[in-house]
């Protein structure tokens, strides 16, 4: 099993995925107190729409509109994607560990070539095992290097995630977690992660490996009327990803993991970027609405944020 780093070998990790991003990072404003959000646009099928502009988006701020002062779109806009994969004992079963790879694969091949990647695991710990690459391979092969082994510390390892993501300055961003969705071992709750990730603006894409008896879109899916752990957990997931901006996949098969990756990398590349300065008030949660004037389409975005004292 791939051993966490020691305190300074994570900075130094940390320092070289701010070195090789740091061309990528664009000037956004010169005032650095903008709200910046992330937004996915999607009609009412669930696909990505990818040519809104400027005029056709609304922000709101506890329910008063706000000028957009700040707006890029899809692939104008640097990208870097931190693929985040459990490694704990939860995962040993053949099929998860094997599908988990499969879909990191799956969704290496759907990015744009130019597209930065970085990888990490986590099961009680976690830890940083590719820097940011456009090499596909040298992450293909640190997935395949992961042995699962140990306890599940989810909560924890998004949260590192999205601060490591949140540090290496703007652009199109996202962490993609591929888990079972059962924690057994974080010190940080769903909540306390859930509100520093929408803090920092970091989608989350939840991937829920599982097996077809705990699949619901699956004929052999057992769970009917009952509550399990896995439901629970996927329960989860999908509360990361709709308070972050994000969105949450349950696959149990390679059909299920292609549509899954394919989709995350769409909307990925197609992600918007929208700026305002925020209203005078005193520091606490402000929640955040964005919309849009085209008919049938939903603007995903974070739920909100607390502006800095």
């Amino acid at each position: 099993m791939a051993q966490p780093y020691s305190t300074l070998v994570s900075i130094a990790w940390l320092l070289t995925l701010a070195t090789t991003a740091g061309a990528q990072v664009p000037t956004f404003a010169s005032r650095s107190e903008l709200v910046v959000l992330s937004a996915t646009a999607v009609d009412d099928r669930g696909r990505p729409v990818t040519n809104l502009r400027q005029p056709e988006f609304t922000v709101l701020e506890d329910g008063k509109p706000q000028p957009v002062l700040h707006f890029s779109a899809g692939p104008a806009v640097s990208a870097r994607v931190l693929i985040l994969v459990d490694a704990s004992g939860s995962m040993n079963a053949e099929v998860k560990a094997a599908s988990a790879r499969m879909a990191v694969t799956q969704f290496l091949a759907a990015l744009s070539p130019d597209d930065q990647v970085a990888l990490a695991g986590f099961d009680s710990e976690y830890w940083g095992i590719v820097g940011w690459t456009k090499d596909r391979r040298k992450v293909e092969a640190g997935v395949r290097d992961l042995k699962p082994f140990g306890s599940t510390a989810l909560h924890d390892a998004l949260d590192s995630a999205a601060r490591d993501l949140a540090s290496h300055g703007e652009g199109r961003r996202a962490v993609v977690v591929l888990t079972d969705g059962v924690d057994t071992a974080s010190k940080a709750t769903a909540d306390e992660v859930i509100a520093r990730s929408r803090a920092l603006d970091v989608p989350i894409y939840a991937v829920s490996v599982v097996a077809p008896i705990d699949d619901p879109r699956s004929e052999s899916f057992a769970g009917k009327g009952r509550v399990t752990v896995v439901g629970t957990g996927s329960a989860l997931l999908d509360r990361y990803a709709s308070m972050s901006g994000g969105a949450a996949f349950v696959v149990s098969d390679f059909a299920g993991l292609k549509k899954a990756a394919d989709l995350i990398a769409l909307e990925f590349k197609h992600q918007y970027r929208l700026g305002y300065d925020p209203p005078e008030g005193p520091a606490r949660f402000r929640r955040v609405e964005v919309r849009t004037t085209r008919k049938g389409v939903l603007v995903r975005t974070r739920s909100g944020y607390v502006p800095s004292s």
